[in-house]
């Protein structure tokens, strides 16, 4: 019976951590009413209204059909990539795994780029879904200069091999946990253990100021307020 008692605050534990971790993440639903909600609003060229059903395609397409134009179907993407060939990478002396330019590439980050370069229009899609009756967006129609991204030189790096736990200790980063997370769990994520921009930027995540990520409260984090010592120990 002490066995059995034992191994069910074992698993209630388990289930309590568990459970801890995922509540911590940002549901999808958050993006409503966000700057990420193009369900309405107005830009250069147009004010408009989509229909309800349409939240999450302006990004993302559940199905392609045989007319579809061809397009890349990473995360059901949907709205058009960018051409810019050449966004540089930043340089400093304490990399150790440079970047790697992201023009011409197929990353998570290039999906952020499609619409935060300032190049692409919103209402450019490999599969037109949004009804042009309810969102009469033009070619004119782009991200707003303030919020554009174009030069990676001056930024902090993305697309580049997170080190691996020497090296990170060494140089005064968080080791990571597996190379799809650093924390292990989700909140902080890697892509094929590269850094990227949704590595601290959910789209999803309307509700936090510019999208960060919920990350974990260490003792560092605690102590400055900044979630960037949680990487940056």
């Amino acid at each position: 019976m002490k066995f059995l008692k034992y191994v069910f605050l074992v698993t209630l534990g388990m289930l309590v951590l568990a459970s801890a971790g995922f509540a911590q993440r940002v549901p999808k639903s958050d993006i409503k009413s966000s700057k990420h909600d193009f369900m309405a609003g107005t830009n250069i060229t147009s004010t408009w209204t989509a229909a309800s059903w349409e939240m999450c395609n302006f990004c993302h397409i559940a199905h392609k059909f045989g007319s579809a134009p061809t397009g890349p179907s990473y995360l059901l993407w949907n709205h058009t990539l960018s051409s810019v060939s050449s966004y540089g990478t930043y340089t400093s002396d304490s990399m150790v795994n440079n970047p790697t330019d992201l023009g011409g590439q197929m990353t998570v980050s290039n999906l952020c780029l499609s619409c935060h370069d300032g190049t692409v229009a919103i209402a450019s899609w490999y599969e037109t879904q949004i009804d042009n009756t309810y969102a009469p967006l033009s070619s004119a129609d782009v991200m707003m200069s303030d919020t554009t991204v174009r030069d990676l030189t001056k930024q902090h790096p993305i697309n580049f091999a997170y080190p691996d736990s020497t090296t990170a200790t060494n140089i005064g980063l968080r080791a990571a946990v597996d190379t799809k997370s650093v924390d292990g769990a989700g909140l902080v994520p890697l892509y094929n253990n590269k850094m990227q921009c949704a590595t601290c930027h959910d789209p999803h995540a309307g509700k936090a100021d510019l999208f960060f990520r919920p990350f974990p409260a260490t003792t560092e984090v605690t102590a400055t307020g900044s979630f960037c010592v949680y990487c940056h120990t």
